[in-house]
């Protein structure tokens, strides 16, 4: 009898565990979890790669911009881009090249180093893999004869990119500088501009 001992003790106390163990069904121990369950993604939610992809065609056009490699910013360009950025007109890939000779003879005398600074950038996706993305955006110029900057000009620039290709492009773009506000400011103060002077 002392050999079945330890096996009838070691039985009890695994039944014993089990039943310890054993929750019944009115319980719901994983509902009372405090582990949060994540949501399903948002089908129209634009993912993080994509927004990294149209942020760099954002930046990458704006810096050839600034560095005068205009042939440089079709790459980033829908065939039918659209839109006035900084009081260039956009209106379709084949208009900008035919102006780049132009506006880089009016750089090239130039003493001033254009510099946009954007940030704060927003997507909302929009039908037919487009997004649309707005922005805060300066514009600095270095005086390149004594180093002085001037801040030219601060705003939001506008717009919406395509995915063609598996390639993000910029469909539309437009600057709206703050200066735009300044007379509707002045309009919409009560008593007229007599108060202002």
């Amino acid at each position: 009898m002392s050999r079945f001992f330890p096996v009838a003790t070691a039985l009890v106390l695994s039944i014993t565990g089990l039943l310890a163990c054993h929750t019944s069904p009115e319980e719901k121990p994983a509902a009372d979890s405090s582990a949060a369950i994540a949501p399903a993604p948002d089908p129209h939610e634009l993912g993080y790669r994509d927004q990294q992809r149209i942020e760099k065609v954002i930046y990458g056009f704006c810096e050839h911009f600034d560095n005068g490699d205009l042939a440089k910013c079709v790459e980033f360009m829908d065939d039918n881009i659209r839109g006035e950025i900084d009081g260039v007109k956009l209106r379709g890939k084949q208009n900008w090249t035919a102006k780049i000779d132009s506006l880089l003879l009016s750089t090239r005398n130039s003493h001033f180093l254009s510099r946009h600074l954007i940030s704060n950038m927003q997507f909302s996706q929009g039908a037919n893999d487009t997004v649309r993305v707005s922005m805060y955006a300066s514009n600095l110029w270095t005086d390149l004869t004594n180093g002085q900057i001037q801040l030219m000009s601060v705003g939001y620039y506008k717009g919406k990119v395509v995915k063609k290709d598996g390639k993000w492009l910029i469909a539309v773009l437009n600057s709206l500088p703050d200066s735009r506000f300044v007379k509707k400011f002045y309009q919409d103060v009560p008593g007229g501009n007599e108060e202002l002077k």
